[in-house]
């Protein structure tokens, strides 16, 4: 587990559709209201060298308020619900947990040491009470 798990898992859990697609959601989001704030900066700037005032009307994001798009995208992705993690949740509370989550990431069969021991750092894939 020490050399194999943690890391098959953590790719699971960052690789799982339900965090790319909301990742890439909070990203777009991230950049659009980043955009609209350096857009109006912008005129901020600009607006007090001429006479007529520059608004936003010609940007993408004019009336569209982004920031509510990315505050949305934000609590979408703080409440998001990855299988994977329901199921190591899940497998957890069994008392052969060690040998559940093997099965469930399909990790490699660890290889015996000259001892014929497993190098499994002590532990026998169940829970001791």
């Amino acid at each position: 587990m020490r050399d194999h798990g943690i890391g098959h898992i953590v790719g699971t859990i960052l690789d799982a559709p339900e965090n790319a697609s909301v990742v890439k959601e909070l990203k777009e989001h991230a950049r659009e209201a980043g955009f609209k704030a350096g857009y109006n900066e912008c005129l901020s700037h600009v607006n007090p060298f001429y006479k007529s005032k520059f608004t936003d009307e010609r940007s993408g994001f004019h009336g569209v308020d982004t920031k509510a798009l990315y505050a949305a995208a934000v609590d979408t992705y703080n409440n998001l619900s990855i299988s994977a993690i329901d199921d190591i949740e899940e497998f957890l509370e069994a008392e052969n947990y060690v040998d559940r989550l093997r099965l469930l990431y399909d990790y490699p069969e660890e290889e015996e040491t000259a001892s014929g021991s497993k190098e499994d750092a002590g532990t026998s894939g169940t829970k001791e009470d």
